[in-house]
């Protein structure tokens, strides 16, 4: 069910008549600054400010990607990518217990693109300094290249256009739009963290399913949990990128000011009188951001699974008096 500014919702619940006032959170918390977060989230823009900016600092985007390299890649890692070609365009070359390090460079200008021409950057280096010669000159490709076994990584797409919306993974419209999206960052999440801090993953039936797991209690109440099993070496990167997707979806809501609060309502003698309110409820489908559960109390949840909710809107709003209309 679809919630908006002024939606309104009407029910009965042992007797008693109940109405639902739903109001966007004009002063919702920022979830990249409010929120404990498993994941990073680096952003740069030129107008606004993106993601976790105590991450990036005033570092640009290829100072930030080094000094991730430099405190998780080792410097045998970054010396053996380099001899064995994987960093496309660096090449290094060993004489007399020194190192020369050349790199392939292209020129772009108006007229057009020159031809791909080598040339040495470094000479004579000893080797033991060569990964530090190399981090500086390593472009964003090179870094996740040699994160990759250390970081699940996804990039982040901005779309800007009466309002700005993200999303991260697969470039799909709106946000491959040629003249209002572009890439603004990365979100990304360590191997270690995700082992330590989550660890398991739920096992899922033929059709795609959560498995449920009943627990009998001694007073004869059930309770349950879902079936999970240890994360291994293959399957962290696809948990990592699920809560990746996951934490972009709850910032992205609040970008797009999707969060709400509500103001209940009870029917006495005739006229509405207020009973709770409480606000921070990101998403505009009722059964997926949390208010459900809050308003159990008062039978909203069995109200909508039963089809008896009766949706409305907010027609008039005076000082004490509040008039609906289903």
């Amino acid at each position: 069910m679809l919630i908006g500014e002024n939606s309104a919702l009407k029910w009965v619940h042992n007797g008693t008549q109940y109405a639902l006032r739903i109001r966007q959170d004009d002063m919702p918390m920022n979830p990249r600054e409010d929120f404990e977060n498993l994941c990073t989230m680096a952003c740069w823009h030129r107008r606004y400010s993106l993601g976790d900016s105590a991450a990036t600092g005033r570092k640009n985007c290829e100072e930030f990607w080094h000094d991730e390299v430099r405190s998780r890649v080792n410097a045998e890692e970054i010396i053996e990518a380099a001899e064995s070609g994987k960093l496309d365009g660096i090449r290094i070359e060993k004489h007399n217990g020194l190192v020369n390090v050349y790199e392939t460079i292209l020129l772009r200008t108006v007229l057009g693109d020159s031809e791909p021409e080598e040339v040495m950057e470094y000479e004579g280096i000893m080797e033991g300094a060569l990964p530090d010669y190399l981090v500086d000159d390593l472009t964003v490709g090179h870094c996740m290249l040699l994160l990759k076994p250390y970081l699940a990584v996804l990039p982040l797409w901005l779309y800007d256009h009466s309002g700005i919306t993200i999303s991260c993974g697969e470039r799909v419209y709106p946000y491959n739009d040629r003249w209002d999206s572009g890439q603004v960052g990365w979100i990304f999440v360590s191997k270690d963290k995700i082992m330590a801090e989550v660890g398991t993953e739920c096992v899922l039936d033929e059709s795609g399913e959560r498995i449920r797991v009943a627990h009998k209690a001694a007073d004869g109440s059930t309770t349950y949990t879902f079936q999970t099993r240890p994360l291994t070496d293959e399957t962290w990167r696809k948990r990592a990128e699920e809560i990746m997707r996951d934490e972009v979806e709850l910032y992205d809501q609040y970008l797009r000011g999707e969060v709400f609060g509500f103001k209940l309502y009870k029917l006495v003698d005739g006229e509405w009188q207020d009973e709770d309110s409480c606000y921070g409820f990101y998403g505009d489908i009722l059964e997926e951001n949390g208010m459900l559960d809050h308003l159990a109390y008062y039978g909203l949840h069995e109200a909508v699974a039963n089809g008896t909710v009766i949706e409305g809107e907010v027609k008039e709003v005076q000082h004490i008096s509040l008039e609906f209309e289903f």
